[in-house]
């Protein structure tokens, strides 16, 4: 007896799961990393690979940023390029490289070491060999003296990128911070600083 009920409930299990299976989900739950539309993919030349290379250009301009090799950013730089990145405003190739001298000299004696965090960067391609880029960026300072570090603005940065030759240079990139976010990042970090300890 207790054989056929178990047998009679396994039946009604299988079932119940086939028939409560979906099999044509209308979402789908993993879709493409990259978030390029197929329409705008159809109407340009944009690939894996020129991707690739949009993220070595944003990764190198900003890394040459935070080291304060200022003069190896404009070789990222398309000679129109326009823009504000964290307060200092791009005018052109030439506007940037008569500010370099000013900016290091406001960053030569300073004890911080700057790193922007970049993430979910994000293509829509254009016309004319330009593509769209966002991206999710946190600007971190760590104190040479001590070590500590500190989280000082997040936000979006967004841009263009365009295509010349086999190259693709930065000709718009604008740093969209959000204040908000690093104060309550704050607030959140001295609630739970007596929790920590």
């Amino acid at each position: 007896m207790f054989k056929n009920s178990l047998m009679t409930a396994a039946l009604f299990g299988s079932l119940t799961g086939l028939l409560s299976c979906n099999s044509s989900p209308k979402e789908k739950p993993l879709s493409d990393s990259n978030n390029i539309s197929a329409a705008a993919v159809a109407g340009t030349d944009f690939n894996y690979r020129d991707q690739r290379h949009i993220e070595k250009v944003i990764y190198g301009f900003c890394e040459h940023f935070d080291n304060g090799d200022l003069n190896k950013c404009v070789a990222y730089m398309d000679d129109n390029i326009r823009g504000d990145i964290d307060g200092v405003k791009l005018k052109g190739k030439q506007n940037w490289t008569a500010k370099i001298d000013s900016l290091l000299l406001s960053v030569r004696n300073s004890h911080y070491q700057q790193r922007h965090m970049i993430t979910n960067m994000q293509f829509t391609p254009g016309m004319n060999d330009t593509v769209k880029v966002s991206m999710y960026a946190s600007c971190l300072w760590t104190d040479l003296t001590n070590g500590q570090i500190q989280l000082m603005s997040v936000g979006y940065y967004k841009g263009k990128v365009v295509k010349k030759g086999d190259e693709w240079f930065i000709t718009v990139l604008n740093s969209l911070p959000d204040s908000r976010l690093v104060k309550q990042f704050y607030q959140d970090v001295r609630a739970d600083a007596p929790v920590l300890k």
